[in-house]
């Protein structure tokens, strides 16, 4: 996939304005080599109105020339920028409409590179391939007036630059796989960099892990570092021998063609200095070169990581989708000898649940129990549809789920699971009531630490314990039908916790309100109307 295919995918507009004024402006450009050319020669013969003449031409040209250039660079800007809010916006949407154990498998780094990292390089390189196109139309204009000025002097310089262009092109594969290489290698440096944020606690509490973590690191800045320069070098030979090629080429014209050409010597200062003229724009075209060869490797990536979506992200195509009506009441949820297999890249199973027959009634506080790895969390995701079984089927009152209907049926839960995420904003509620909102602060005991103020919480770095206490505000707020608790009370102290079980739980019973929580705390198992005892991925007791 090349920047040109990403234009043509991804245009809203046809961009002939752009091309126009982009012609306009290289044109402009161009054509002030003739002006000072022709004007240089008035003023030798002492032509003042001449002089005067191409002074006027020559502002006009100018004026020409900036204000198309302003004109192509400003909405060439405004365009590149839609297309990748678009692309953007919409493999972001797709991330979201993704199934979750895709999600898990995913390597977060490669989405965080993608939809940052190769976007902005998409951005920057826009301008500079819209310079290049600019200073194409400059050289075109320029070889035609070496044309003009002698012809075996044109042939000789565009043979040069076909020349050129061709040993350039003998490279650009490897410069390609190197390019390539570079956003791989930058890929697993995020994730290693992750590793030594994400676990700073771990680290600082053990030397040797903290070494090992950092010389893992260091290995893989330095082979970034050793396919950098490579590419580097490789940038460097190409500038150098793109200079080179200009200084033979001028040695030609001025020292060997004067021999073969009688009347040569008349025109060689204006063809020296049309060589001269065309050094910027080509030295712009081939610099560009490897600019474009980058980008197309950026649009390469974007595209791969949406067809990875579109491939194994399990999102239901528009014209499969049911109609979106939140579900907003229940009799009884029933999966019937549900079966789950979680599985590696080989389809090999690491953990199987089931099977499984369960019924939960609406109204009804259940509690799971059993130790870590016995499939609590991952019953918890087939209840509230964030899994769909391998086998068996999910019951809604007499109703088989169908995957179109999931979306709505996953309306019916307020989760928090052991790995949540508070948001810093109360999303999705509208109109918030800011003191309602700061009560349930003050009864959670969070008062001293955050407050709601315009619209979003102060703070959200707090303790795990305290996150846990903010997640449950926000979830009460949803006032959804089924509240579902992974070992929401692990991290409280005691007074909170028997709070949680003897009042809150209650409290949500009261209100007819279902709650499934996984739990460790046999000191509260009454408070259940049923506890359900797991081992090994199946229901032993009840």
């Amino acid at each position: 996939m090349h920047i040109i295919d990403f234009y043509k995918k991804e245009k809203t507009t046809s961009g002939i304005d752009i091309l126009v004024m982009a012609c306009t402006s290289g044109l402009s450009n161009g054509s002030l080599l003739a002006i000072i050319t022709f004007a240089a020669k008035a003023v030798s013969r002492d032509s003042e109105g001449g002089s005067f003449r191409y002074l006027i031409l020559f502002i006009i040209s100018l004026l020409s020339f900036i204000m198309g250039k302003r004109y192509a660079l400003k909405h060439a800007t405004i365009v590149i920028e839609g297309l990748i809010k678009k692309v953007r916006t919409r493999i972001t949407n797709k991330i979201r409409q993704s199934e979750l154990l895709f999600f898990e498998n995913i390597e977060k780094s490669h989405i965080y590179t993608r939809i940052n990292q190769d976007t902005n390089f998409i951005s920057q390189s826009a301008l500079l391939i819209i310079n290049s196109c600019q200073s194409a139309l400059i050289l075109v204009f320029c070889l035609f007036y070496i044309a003009w000025l002698s012809k075996l002097a044109f042939f000789i310089t565009v043979g040069a630059i076909i020349a050129a262009v061709i040993i350039y092109l003998m490279y650009r594969k490897e410069v390609n796989h190197l390019l390539q290489g570079i956003t791989d290698k930058e890929t697993e440096l995020f994730e290693s960099l992750t590793h030594i944020v994400d676990g700073f606690k771990e680290l600082k509490v053990n030397r040797r892990k903290s070494d090992h973590v950092f010389t893992h690191f260091k290995d893989i800045s330095d082979s970034t570092e050793k396919i950098k320069v490579k590419a580097g070098i490789a940038f460097i030979t190409d500038f150098v021998y793109s200079q080179t090629f200009f200084y033979i080429l001028i040695a030609i014209l001025v020292f060997l063609l004067p021999i073969f050409v009688d009347t040569y010597s008349e025109v060689i200062i204006k063809l020296v200095m049309a060589v001269l003229f065309i050094i910027g724009p080509v030295e712009m075209v081939v610099g560009v070169i490897p600019v474009l060869a980058r980008a197309n490797v950026a649009v390469g990536n974007l595209y791969k990581l949406e067809e990875l979506l579109d491939k194994e992200g399990g999102i239901i195509p528009q014209t499969e989708q049911a109609p979106f009506q939140p579900i907003e009441s229940f009799r009884e949820i029933r999966i019937d000898k549900v079966t789950f297999n979680y599985k590696d890249k080989d389809e090999k199973v690491l953990f199987h649940l089931g099977p499984i027959d369960l019924s939960i009634k609406s109204g009804e506080i259940v509690f799971l129990v059993g130790g870590n790895g016995c499939g609590k969390s991952t019953l918890l995701k087939l209840l509230s549809g964030l899994y769909y079984p391998s086998s068996g089927a999910l019951y809604l009152d007499d109703d088989v789920l169908s995957k179109p209907i999931y979306p709505s049926y996953r309306e019916l839960f307020s989760l928090i699971f052991a790995d949540f995420h508070i948001f810093d904003r109360l999303y999705g509620f509208g109109e918030v009531d800011t003191k309602k909102v700061n009560d349930l602060i003050k009864l959670m005991e969070l008062d001293k630490k955050t407050q709601y103020v315009d619209g979003k919480f102060t703070e959200t770095n707090l303790s795990t314990g305290q996150r846990k206490r903010l997640a449950l505000i926000a979830a009460f707020l949803e006032d959804k039908p089924i509240y579902m608790f992974d070992e929401v009370a692990a991290d409280q102290d005691p007074e909170f916790r028997a709070y949680f079980y003897n009042e809150l739980l209650l409290d949500l019973k009261k209100r007819g309100k279902t709650v499934i929580a996984a739990t460790h705390d046999d000191k509260y198992f009454h408070v259940a109307d049923r506890v359900l005892k797991m081992e090994y991925g199946k229901i032993q007791s009840i």
